[in-house]
């Protein structure tokens, strides 16, 4: 994918909660949450763009994460039921978007690389999202009545998501595990020619 990759990924979710975000609030089921995203994913592209330490963008992925979640659940809270039941039903209706949307953000956040953003650190914020999002279920459930709220969250936003992400993350780190082995075996051969 070459060096640009990042941006090219920063850039397309940009265009995609733009463009979510420009069709009007009749069809956003968002609100500031969806506006936040927006605005980190424009963070994110201008970071890749003018080749920010790896360190700054892994911790803005961090940031966004933790954020949007916590904005969504305090957003369902105090939308009233109807509003939200109405948010549940839009986005029922692009799923696979949702689902794809979900699996590319777990993906790009768990293949940051250890030195950009301690593993631990990754893992506390990809658990807080996940929980977040199940609250939100079961909020929605609770205050709509809808009985597809919580399979919807989890088939479809938390499934994706934590599948992704613990493949990226698993793959980076035996990636940085594998380079550390060879540096290993590099000094013992030059330890042994000395």
């Amino acid at each position: 994918l070459g060096a640009l990759a990042p941006v090219r990924f920063s850039l397309a979710l940009l265009v995609v909660v733009a463009a979510h975000m420009l069709r009007g609030p009749s069809s956003a089921p968002g609100g500031i949450h969806t506006s936040l995203g927006a605005a980190g994913f424009a963070v994110l592209a201008v970071a890749n763009l003018a080749q920010a330490s790896p360190r700054f963008v892994a911790r803005a992925m961090a940031l966004l994460l933790v954020c949007s979640s916590t904005l969504h659940f305090v957003s369902v809270l105090v939308r009233s039921p109807e509003e939200v039941a109405r948010g549940l039903d839009k986005a029922a209706g692009v799923w696979r978007c949702l689902s794809t949307f979900c699996a590319a953000c777990g993906a790009a956040f768990g293949a940051l690389p250890p030195s950009a953003l301690p593993p631990t650190r990754k893992l506390l914020a990809v658990g807080y999202c996940a929980c977040a999002q199940m609250c939100v279920g079961f909020i929605l459930r609770v205050r709509t009545g809808h009985e597809s709220a919580l399979p919807f969250y989890l088939l479809h936003i938390v499934l994706p998501f934590l599948a992704s992400f613990l493949a990226a993350h698993a793959a980076s780190r035996s990636s940085v595990g594998q380079n550390v082995a060879r540096r290993g075996y590099s000094m013992r051969l030059a330890c042994d020619e000395c």
